[in-house]
């Protein structure tokens, strides 16, 4: 009976231990579908650190470059400015592709269309100089409808 129990917490134990001192986690990785002639598209996409980090780089096979891509309200406007790099915070969650922080694809090489994937790899660098990298893969989904906010309540539909 000891050990029966013994094995149950050692099961338990290990299953929460999954995180090692340097890992990095990906998750809710999409693209919104592209229209013809389209030249860039938002990737969405989560990545949680357990230790400090920065990210180095993002690349994909269907676009020329990914930018990282900051916004912030400077003088009453908001301004976009490409960044280098991004400090990633330990035990936290940095969201791309809502309010700040977004992650655009330039430079489209073929359409995205529902359903299709495109591979996506991360690179982030820790204060010991050591990369990791991340292979993930995008979905590609429907793109939402957008709002026109200059006082009607009218509907584009971009596809």
């Amino acid at each position: 009976m000891m050990n029966k129990l013994f094995g149950a917490l050692l099961i338990c134990l290990s299953s929460a231990s999954w995180a090692g001192p340097n890992d990095v986690m990906v998750d809710k990785v999409w693209v919104g579908e592209s229209v013809p002639g389209q030249n860039s598209a938002t990737l969405e996409l989560n990545i949680t650190t357990v230790k400090p980090a920065r990210l180095v780089s993002v690349v994909s096979e269907v676009a020329e470059r990914v930018e990282i891509h900051g916004v912030s309200k400077v003088g009453g406007k908001m301004k976009v400015r490409v960044v280098d790099g991004l400090r990633l915070p330990a035990h936290r969650t940095t969201v791309f592709g809502s309010k700040s922080l977004f992650l655009i694809m330039v430079g489209l090489k073929k359409e995205l269309n529902v359903g299709d994937k495109a591979s996506v790899t991360i690179v982030v660098e820790y204060a010991n100089k050591r990369r990791q990298t991340i292979a993930t893969e995008a979905t590609v989904k429907k793109m939402a409808l957008s709002y026109r906010h200059l006082g009607t309540d009218e509907v584009y539909d971009h596809r």
